[in-house]
């Protein structure tokens, strides 16, 4: 007995340099537990099983999902679509292995084995012609080794041009894996719009894409009897582009209430799968269980993407954080595109109390963004913007920013917008001061940090009939990115308070004019009565006017009025 005993203590003292070992409290008191690791950034789900990391489990959803035969889904960047198609390419091809204690191992009977052809568009973030023609090329030539088509997978390194006469590629892959097998081909596209979107500002580009991406994917409709299953993936909804117009059969699940977890976390899923790494960041935080879940809510949750479904979280940012065991906001840093900064400063406005509460029917969903001129649904479906509620009698949907993580980024995004070269100023030093001013309750100090600011920034050239708005939306941006608490156009029963500033300590209510007086300003507040709507808050309320000056630039002249307690 002694003997085994030892045996077994060596066999666990050999396991333990294979697993993440980690502390965190269990039953009041402090246990070492061993705890899988977590799979930041790993896109492919063979690897995820086989290298023992946390796979919350989709597979229930995935078993009801393989029933349809052309499905599409969209979803923002880094929200795990193409963990999804790894997912399935694994499930079709027969790796019952993998899925060994996922709900489908008790679902599925089968477990046949399929051909399965992969397109990703995703990694090529170039808007060059050549380039994104030659990753077409190379994702075929993937394709095309993989069934004796080709002698050796292209390169980008390759000199010679690449064949372009893709439909005709696209379609010898399909009929060889399905000649060679004998079975159906499963087709799975991985952000079938990631091309178009990266030329989104260079319309003579974008034209000549959309053109090598028809003539790919024009056999498709032709290839029916030999496709199992085909599963398309995107962040703009698949009506915007007339690239599978063909398809009139496609499904697309992006609003489906049944498959709207398909990608990200429910809360249930965090409490149960993920609860000891919320465990640990909340002893990181010293806070309870529930607190942590709380903040974890406000920072990274709120996305819905249908009328019925609970919400999920980011799932990107939500296991960067446990894993950090600290807040911050990767999801902006990583997914915001490009082409949104582009849209702003070709003249796409957008006001940030618009955003707030947008009423939108289902079919401004599939407002073309080839041609924008309508940002809000290119916001929804980059990430920024998300459902928050669905009234079916008029089929109405409001929607806005999902959390606090979102904000900052469209405010950076705005940031960006507004400021276009080096102003002279060092950010770290000018937030810092932003935000001890407000924790000193100092707004007098806050509003000169910000009249300096204001002054350094280029204005339109046209600054005269710049609109009162605009000001509005550039001080909302800066204090955002501070990393401050505000909002803006908060109803009350007698109108709409331009701009809320809260604090631990303070509420600071601001009205603002243009070429005006601050006084003006002041004085609607009080005749308005907008303190009233705060004062069950425990907290002092600042009464802030502020006039803006067209000529100058700036906030020329504010007015404080004590604060009420």
């Amino acid at each position: 007995m002694q003997n085994t005993r030892k045996n077994d203590f060596i066999k666990i003292g050999i396991c333990i340099p294979f697993f993440v070992k980690k502390m965190y409290l269990c039953g009041g008191r402090k246990t070492f537990t061993a705890m899988k690791e977590l799979p930041i950034g790993i896109q492919t789900f063979d690897k995820i099983i086989n290298k023992d990391m946390v796979y919350v489990d989709k597979t229930e959803l995935i078993f009801n999902l393989v029933k349809l035969n052309y499905v599409f889904l969209s979803r923002p960047r880094r929200f795990g679509k193409s963990l999804l198609i790894s997912t399935l390419q694994a499930y079709f091809e027969g790796k019952k292995d993998l899925f060994k204690g996922c709900k489908i191992e008790n679902l599925e009977t089968q477990w046949e084995q399929y051909p399965v052809v992969t397109l990703s568009f995703a990694s090529c973030k170039s808007n060059d012609l050549e380039v994104i023609v030659r990753h077409v090329s190379i994702e075929l030539s993937k394709e095309e080794f993989k069934y004796g088509l080709a002698d050796k997978v292209e390169t980008s390194k390759d000199k010679d041009a690449p064949d372009i006469n893709f439909n005709d590629r696209f379609k010898n892959i399909i009929e060889s894996a399905y000649q060679q097998t004998g079975k159906q081909v499963v087709l799975l596209i991985d952000e079938y719009d990631a091309l178009m979107l990266n030329t989104i500002t260079d319309l003579k580009v974008q034209d000549a894409v959309r053109v090598h991406m028809n003539n790919l994917f024009s056999p498709i409709k032709d290839l029916d009897p030999k496709l199992k299953f085909v599963f398309i993936t995107g962040i703009t909804k698949l009506s915007q582009m007339s690239i599978f117009s063909t398809l009139n059969n496609l499904s697309d699940i992006s609003l489906d209430s049944r498959y709207c977890t398909l990608c990200g976390f429910t809360e249930k899923e965090v409490r149960t799968e993920l609860k000891p790494y919320v465990e640990a960041f909340a002893e990181k935080l010293k806070c309870s269980f529930d607190d942590a879940i709380t903040r974890l809510k406000q920072r990274y949750d709120g996305y819905k993407f249908s009328d019925e479904d609970e919400g999920v979280f980011n799932p990107y940012s939500l296991l960067r954080a446990l894993d950090s065991k600290v807040f911050k906001n990767y999801w902006v840093e990583t997914a915001t595109p490009s082409s949104l900064i582009s849209l702003l400063r070709q003249g796409k406005s957008v006001k940030i109390n618009e955003l707030e509460d947008i009423y939108m029917s289902s079919g401004r969903f599939d407002t073309p963004i080839e041609r924008v001129t309508d940002i809000v649904p290119f916001l929804y479906q980059s990430g920024y913007l998300s459902i928050k509620s669905y009234d079916p009698d008029f089929d109405q949907y409001v929607i806005g920013f999902p959390n606090r993580e979102v904000r900052y980024g469209f405010s950076e995004s705005l940031i960006k917008n507004y400021i276009e070269e080096d102003i002279g100023f060092n950010n770290d030093i000018f937030r810092r001061s932003v935000v001890t001013a407000i924790k000193e309750d100092n707004p007098e100090i806050l509003l000169q940090h910000l009249q300096d600011f204001l002054c350094k920034i280029p204005y339109p050239n046209d600054a005269a009939n710049t609109p009162e708005w605009y000001y509005q939306n550039l001080l909302y941006a800066i204090l955002a990115t501070c990393g401050l608490n505000v909002q803006t156009e908060i109803r009350t029963s007698d109108g709409r308070i331009d701009f809320v500033l809260f604090s631990p300590k303070s509420i600071f209510l601001f009205e603002f004019k243009l070429n005006k007086t601050a006084q003006e300003a002041l004085s609607q507040i009080d005749e308005k009565d907008y303190a009233q709507k705060f004062s069950f808050e425990d907290r002092k309320i600042w009464k802030i006017g502020v006039n803006f000056s067209s000529e100058k630039r700036t906030v020329n002249e504010w007015k404080i009025e004590n604060p009420q307690i």
